[in-house]
């Protein structure tokens, strides 16, 4: 294969190469990108966890293809780098796409829905506004004495610093993970809410607007009996 035919294979599957944007406007810098966001009142989502970028659903460096230098000797450089940016959205992981900079993978999160709606999420709550809004609501903050936070569900991740506290349940089989939190017992009280909304009893079926024939006994006087009458309405099973 020419060289020349692997930058086009490589820029034909959309990646950014450094040279050339695949068709899209020209990468955004670090300094651009965290204007553009000001600019457009986006909030870039700084992220603990991801110790590679400090952005919030932004993963890389990702080297993709190979260096298109004449020198064999350079073949296995990488062509150029790139930032992945994906959300959470309908229970699974969606891609936005590969970017120059982590900034600029940032600020395509923070455009998208959930970006928006993190960025609206109201600030966390210290442990006695966690505890007052239990009281609130009704719920308990379950303790463990087996749990080293001193609460049920609510586990301590001692490499995150601002949201360290994370809550998670079982479902069925499955370890369904409820977030990170600021306090022990913001987390409890999101533990709390999940499993009364667990334990509620099931609501009945909706009532459905359709059509049916009436009964013999629901039939008008004034109707002949040799007419049929359609009720319309909203009927439960």
């Amino acid at each position: 294969m020419s060289l020349q035919t692997r930058a086009t294979r490589w820029r034909g599957r959309g990646y950014r190469t450094a040279s050339h944007p695949c068709g899209a406007p020209p990468p955004l810098t670090a300094e651009e990108a965290v204007r553009q966001a000001e600019a457009e009142g986006l909030t870039l989502l700084r992220s603990e966890r991801s110790s590679s970028t400090g952005y919030r659903g932004v993963t890389g460096p990702h080297h993709w293809g190979m260096s298109l230098s004449r020198n064999s000797s350079d073949e296995s450089k990488p062509l150029y780098r790139v930032y992945r940016a994906q959300v959470w959205r309908g229970g699974k992981h969606v891609y936005l796409g590969g970017f120059a900079t982590p900034e600029e993978a940032a600020l395509s999160i923070a455009r998208s829905p959930e970006g928006r709606e993190a960025a609206a999420a109201p600030p966390p709550l210290t442990a006695e506004e966690a505890v007052r809004q239990a009281g609130a609501e009704g719920l308990t903050l379950l303790p463990s004495e087996s749990s080293s936070t001193g609460y049920k569900g609510v586990s301590f991740d001692r490499k995150i610093k601002t949201k360290p506290y994370y809550a998670q349940a079982w479902r069925g089989h499955k370890r369904v993970q409820l977030g990170y939190y600021a306090t022990a017992e913001e987390a409890a009280l999101v533990f709390a809410r999940d499993a009364a909304a667990q334990a509620a009893p099931p609501q009945p079926s909706a009532a459905t607007s359709r059509k049916r024939k009436v009964n013999s006994e629901e039939q008008p006087p004034d109707v002949p009996a040799d007419i049929v009458v359609i009720l319309e309405g909203r009927f439960v099973e």
